[in-house]
């Protein structure tokens, strides 16, 4: 079963070619120090790591995904999508993305 669900923020303003639009989603995860949770001396708050999510969005999807700005919230669901290719020097390079299935704007 090949199955994504992320709830985030968008990271940056979508790009869209044609009726494809690409977004970056960013996710929220908390940082462990001996599998514990700790408070970031700097902040204050529970320490946090950023993960970022590259979402590709067809179609109709596409269309909705445009209208989005940085800093939107957004739920994704969707699947993985692994690809590789031979750049200019003929480096094989490997890249990953989800595929959105659906989007919901918050």
């Amino acid at each position: 079963m090949n199955n994504v669900n992320l709830a985030g923020r968008v990271a940056k303003d979508p790009e869209t070619r044609g009726a494809v639009t690409t977004l970056i989603v960013a996710t929220d995860r908390v940082k462990l120090r001996d599998g514990k949770t700790y408070v970031d001396d700097a902040t204050g708050y529970t320490a946090k790591e950023t993960e970022f999510h590259k979402v590709t969005c067809f179609n109709g999807l596409g269309k909705a995904g445009a209208s989005r700005k940085k800093g939107d919230v957004v739920a994704i669901t969707g699947r993985l999508h692994y690809s590789s290719w031979e750049d200019r020097d003929g480096v094989t390079r490997y890249g990953c993305e989800i595929i959105a299935d659906k989007i919901d704007f918050f």
